[in-house]
């Protein structure tokens, strides 16, 4: 689509991701802060190893649930008869696509080996590597940049914080 991001818009899109990163500490010392979803980070504690490496959990611990009871292994995948797991009657059913899911995580996809930030983002959405490549072990190299600079920012934030 005409209006869809492209890598042209990458430096205008990390500008501003350091602009509200700044905003948001300015925000923070005046007393009146801001959350940003994508910047909330622990770097004492976090999620546990396990969750590090499988993230989301989509379609072995999380599924998502239509109105008439079919199940898939997330939001994104609704209505993709590929990756129907059964339905609220039957239960999972299409236990393939289950074990599929299982092997969906940071040490699955060969680009992510030498990431910095696999940790944090357990190798991707697997919808969003799925739209783009075709499988869900494959790498949205768009998203993954977007991802790596919010990661950089909310480090950033972290680290001005512990100065204060």
């Amino acid at each position: 689509d005409p209006y869809a991001l492209t890598y042209d818009d990458l430096p205008i899109l990390f500008e501003q991701y350091e602009i509200l990163a700044k905003e948001m500490l300015k925000r923070e010392k005046e007393g009146r802060p801001l959350t940003f979803y994508h910047y909330m980070i622990d770097l004492t504690g976090g999620p546990c190893i396990y969750k590090r490496i499988s993230g989301c959990g989509s379609g072995t611990e999380y599924m998502a649930v239509t109105p008439w009871g079919e199940l898939y292994p997330c939001h994104q995948f609704v209505g993709d008869p590929k990756y129907s797991l059964g339905n609220i009657y039957e239960g999972v059913t299409n236990t393939a696509i289950q074990d599929e899911f299982k092997l969906c995580n940071a040490y699955a996809r060969p680009n992510c080996k030498d990431c910095w930030a696999k940790l944090y983002c357990s190798g991707g959405c697997a919808a969003n590597a799925y739209h783009a490549t075709g499988s869900i072990t494959g790498i949205y190299e768009y998203g993954c940049e977007l991802f790596k600079k919010r990661m950089e920012c909310a480090i950033m934030m972290k680290v001005a914080e512990a100065e204060l």
